[in-house]
């Protein structure tokens, strides 16, 4: 019997390819395109078979889970050790006479632990996009007024309000 075009494309490719793909950000059009088969070939396999669509899944996930966890990161902040080489002066002393028998220089490497502060701008993108009625550049003050309850009266100016 013989093999669909499918079936011979899993055969050769694979899920594990697809989700290579799909995790070093490749669109959908793309891969097609690496692939030698057609975007519309493509998009139908992704809907009639589960493990050509759940490879692409799991290599967007994957990705995706990488630059969350790198964003979240640079906005509250980390530690990261730092491998540093320093150069020693090193004097070795007679025992006996306490004279000094030589001198020398020697490389020594240690781990050196640095703080990297939050960054705001990491901040800022982090809650416009996860808490964006709270943290948007221009919020609608009226729907934030009367959520709370508030009432401003109109005026003109400013003079108005103090005048009351």
């Amino acid at each position: 019997m013989r093999k669909s075009k499918y079936d011979a494309f899993m055969e050769e490719y694979g899920e594990e390819y697809l989700r290579r793909c799909a995790e070093e950000g490749y669109t959908d059009s793309e891969i097609a395109n690496m692939s030698g088969i057609s975007y519309k070939t493509f998009r139908r396999w992704k809907d009639e078979h589960e493990k050509f669509s759940s490879a692409l899944k799991l290599g967007r996930f994957g990705s995706d889970f990488a630059v969350i966890e790198a964003l979240y990161k640079k906005a509250t902040g980390y530690n990261v050790k730092l491998s540093k080489t320093y150069k020693l002066k090193r004097v070795d002393y007679d025992p006996d006479t306490g004279k000094k028998i030589r001198e020398y220089e020697e490389l020594a490497t240690g781990e050196d632990d640095n703080y990297v502060p939050a960054d705001v701008r990491a901040m800022s993108f982090w809650l416009k996009n996860r808490q964006p009625s709270r943290w948007c550049d221009k919020p609608d003050t009226t729907a934030v007024e009367q959520a709370q309850g508030i009432e401003i009266p109109e005026a003109d100016s400013i003079d108005e309000y103090s005048e009351e």
